[in-house]
Protein backbone atom coordinates (compact mmCIF):
# COMPACT_ATOMS: atom_id res chain seq x y z
CA UNK A 1 0.00 0.00 0.00
CA UNK A 2 2.74 2.45 1.07
CA UNK A 3 4.40 1.73 -2.20
CA UNK A 4 1.63 1.98 -4.41
CA UNK A 5 0.70 5.41 -2.93
CA UNK A 6 4.24 6.78 -2.88
CA UNK A 7 4.37 5.37 -7.07
CA UNK A 8 0.99 7.42 -7.35
CA UNK A 9 2.17 10.74 -5.52
CA UNK A 10 5.52 10.83 -7.52
CA UNK A 11 3.27 10.61 -10.94
CA UNK A 12 1.00 13.30 -9.80
CA UNK A 13 4.26 15.59 -9.33
CA UNK A 14 5.50 14.65 -12.55
CA UNK A 15 2.08 15.23 -14.28
CA UNK A 16 1.60 18.65 -12.56
CA UNK A 17 5.38 19.35 -13.40
CA UNK A 18 4.84 18.17 -17.35
CA UNK A 19 1.46 20.45 -17.43
CA UNK A 20 3.30 23.51 -16.18
CA UNK A 21 6.08 22.51 -19.16
CA UNK A 22 3.49 21.98 -21.18
CA UNK A 23 1.50 25.42 -20.71
CA UNK A 24 4.57 27.68 -20.79
CA UNK A 25 6.60 25.51 -24.10
CA UNK A 26 3.49 24.68 -25.81
CA UNK A 27 4.40 21.26 -26.57
CA UNK A 28 1.69 18.15 -25.88
CA UNK A 29 1.00 17.12 -22.62
CA UNK A 30 2.84 13.65 -23.12
CA UNK A 31 6.49 14.52 -24.58
CA UNK A 32 6.69 17.10 -21.19
CA UNK A 33 5.66 14.26 -18.94
CA UNK A 34 8.10 11.99 -20.50
CA UNK A 35 10.78 14.68 -20.24
CA UNK A 36 9.73 15.49 -16.86
CA UNK A 37 9.70 11.79 -15.57
CA UNK A 38 13.03 10.57 -17.46
CA UNK A 39 14.99 14.22 -15.94
CA UNK A 40 13.88 13.07 -12.41
CA UNK A 41 15.18 9.99 -12.64
CA UNK A 42 18.24 10.97 -14.23
CA UNK A 43 18.58 13.10 -11.26
CA UNK A 44 17.85 10.84 -9.35
CA UNK A 45 20.73 8.27 -10.45
CA UNK A 46 23.39 11.05 -10.47
CA UNK A 47 22.66 12.11 -7.28
CA UNK A 48 23.25 8.23 -5.70
CA UNK A 49 26.22 8.03 -7.78
CA UNK A 50 27.32 11.42 -6.19
CA UNK A 51 26.75 9.96 -2.80
CA UNK A 52 28.58 6.80 -3.25
CA UNK A 53 32.01 8.39 -4.63
CA UNK A 54 34.51 8.98 -1.96
CA UNK A 55 33.87 11.62 -0.28
CA UNK A 56 30.41 11.32 -0.83
CA UNK A 57 27.41 11.29 2.19
CA UNK A 58 27.36 7.04 1.81
CA UNK A 59 31.15 7.14 1.44
CA UNK A 60 32.88 9.68 3.23
CA UNK A 61 36.34 8.15 4.23
CA UNK A 62 36.54 6.83 0.52
CA UNK A 63 36.42 3.10 1.86
CA UNK A 64 33.67 1.41 0.06
CA UNK A 65 32.97 2.98 -3.25
CA UNK A 66 31.00 0.54 -5.13
CA UNK A 67 31.80 -1.04 -8.25
CA UNK A 68 29.18 0.69 -10.87
CA UNK A 69 30.88 3.90 -9.03
CA UNK A 70 34.44 3.00 -10.26
CA UNK A 71 33.34 1.89 -13.65
CA UNK A 72 31.34 5.08 -14.49
CA UNK A 73 34.27 7.24 -13.24
CA UNK A 74 36.49 5.58 -15.63
CA UNK A 75 33.42 5.94 -18.34
CA UNK A 76 33.50 9.02 -18.02
CA UNK A 77 37.01 9.50 -18.16
CA UNK A 78 37.45 7.71 -21.38
CA UNK A 79 34.22 9.97 -22.72
CA UNK A 80 36.28 13.31 -21.84
CA UNK A 81 39.56 11.62 -23.79
CA UNK A 82 37.46 11.00 -26.76
CA UNK A 83 35.32 14.51 -27.02
CA UNK A 84 39.11 15.89 -26.63
CA UNK A 85 40.37 13.81 -29.16
CA UNK A 86 37.40 14.51 -31.29
CA UNK A 87 37.66 19.12 -30.39
CA UNK A 88 41.59 18.62 -31.92
CA UNK A 89 40.44 16.43 -34.86
CA UNK A 90 37.54 18.98 -35.53
CA UNK A 91 40.04 21.98 -34.98
CA UNK A 92 42.81 20.42 -37.09
CA UNK A 93 40.61 19.66 -39.74
CA UNK A 94 39.51 22.88 -40.20
CA UNK A 95 43.16 24.92 -40.16
CA UNK A 96 43.88 22.61 -42.82
CA UNK A 97 40.64 23.17 -44.95
CA UNK A 98 41.02 27.28 -44.86
CA UNK A 99 44.33 27.23 -46.22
Amino acid sequence: MKRTLWTAVWLGVVGLVGAGLSAISGISFWWAFLIVAVAILINGLVATLEDDLPGGFNNPDGTHTPRYAVITGWVVRGLGAVLILLFVAVLVVSRMSAK
